[in-house]
């Protein structure tokens, strides 16, 4: 028995998503007269009948596909994007605690009679997007936002990781720092790729030697990062400022710092990607990044709900957004 020609197949042939071929095909007044009658008569040269594929109009989820549930970037990301949203779409959200198997598995199970969309920050060991092709391929519309990688064509939105790293590290330097550490997560992860870049370009700009010791990888858990910090302290002569990646691990370093009777930031000056509201209350307070983090969840949605209604994207677009640097008293001692 011949196969079954799908509206996926269609929109093989055409070069066309899916959800644009499915409206066309159902006289959709959204898609272009001229697009509807060449997918029209290409459904005819192919034999497609209706009925070969399951309706995409009730699919009614917008699902939104997190690394870590309990960052403050991505909870805050989450909920503007849910205002924006919520009128018109349910939110599914899911987190695949940094794992590529996990992160694999989660989109794989999505169901096209159901999500409409897929909004995703990857995980840091991602290497191969064919899952996202394939959610593609179901009728799938896909976002990528803050963790991502540019071989894909759909629509992206990050932050200027490299200018927040430059920021950060070009402060350092300005106090006075000449031994600056840096704490960084997967060496393949493109954030920290970009990162790292800028740290290196800010030491060579002042005139510092990069030292491998005062640069670190690791998975940054909670034991992880004891261990780093730990490392940083007791390296001779000791570095002083450390870069970490969130206020959680900047806190971690400010208690350790302490316990050596190091004090904050005249011995070692402390700073965070991260700029948490707590900050603002540790002791000393917490030089961070702060992100844009209505503005970028706002404009995610926005593209999220034209493509739903089958407006299109520039094939590649990129947003990027830039972030602004909080001085606080662990980096500058008044």
């Amino acid at each position: 028995m011949a196969k079954k020609v799908t509206i996926y197949d269609i929109a093989d042939r055409l070069n066309l998503s899916p959800s644009t071929v499915s409206r066309a095909l159902a006289g959709n007044s959204l898609i272009s007269i001229d697009t509807r009658e060449r997918i029209r008569k290409t459904a005819e040269e192919m034999g497609y009948r209706s009925g070969g594929q399951a309706p995409r109009a009730e699919a009614d989820t917008i699902a939104v596909v997190v690394p870590e549930i309990n960052n403050i970037f991505y909870s805050n990301i989450i909920r503007s994007i849910q205002d924006k949203v919520q009128s018109r779409y349910l939110l599914s959200i899911m987190c695949s605690d940094n794992s590529a198997r996990k992160e694999r598995d989660i989109v794989s199970r999505l169901n096209p009679s159901h999500i409409k969309c897929l909004i995703i920050s990857q995980s840091m060991d991602v290497e191969d997007n064919s899952h996202l092709k394939e959610a593609e391929k179901k009728g799938i519309i896909v976002i990528l936002f803050n963790r991502i990688y540019y071989s894909n064509r759909n629509p992206k939105f990050l932050v200027d990781n490299y200018m927040d790293s430059y920021l950060l590290t070009r402060h350092l330097a300005s106090t006075g720092c000449r031994r600056i550490a840096f704490a960084a997560k997967h060496y393949n992860c493109p954030i920290y790729k970009d990162r790292i870049r800028a740290y290196e370009d800010v030491l060579k700009e002042n005139g510092l030697k990069f030292e491998k010791e005062l640069l670190i990888y690791s998975e940054l858990t909670m034991e992880d990062t004891t261990e780093v910090i730990s490392r940083f302290l007791k390296t001779s002569p000791r570095p002083d400022a450390l870069i970490m990646p969130n206020f959680v691990s900047a806190l971690q370093a400010i208690s350790a710092a302490k316990l050596l009777n190091l004090a904050v930031p005249q011995d070692i000056a402390i700073v965070s990607f991260d700029e948490n509201p707590e900050c603002k209350f540790s002791a000393p307070s917490i030089t961070g990044i702060s992100r844009p983090h209505e503005e970028m969840g706002e404009e995610i949605a926005a593209a999220a709900l034209a493509l739903c209604e089958g407006e299109t994207l520039e094939s590649g677009t990129i947003k990027v957004f830039s972030s602004r640097l909080v001085i606080r008293g662990s980096s500058f001692s008044c």
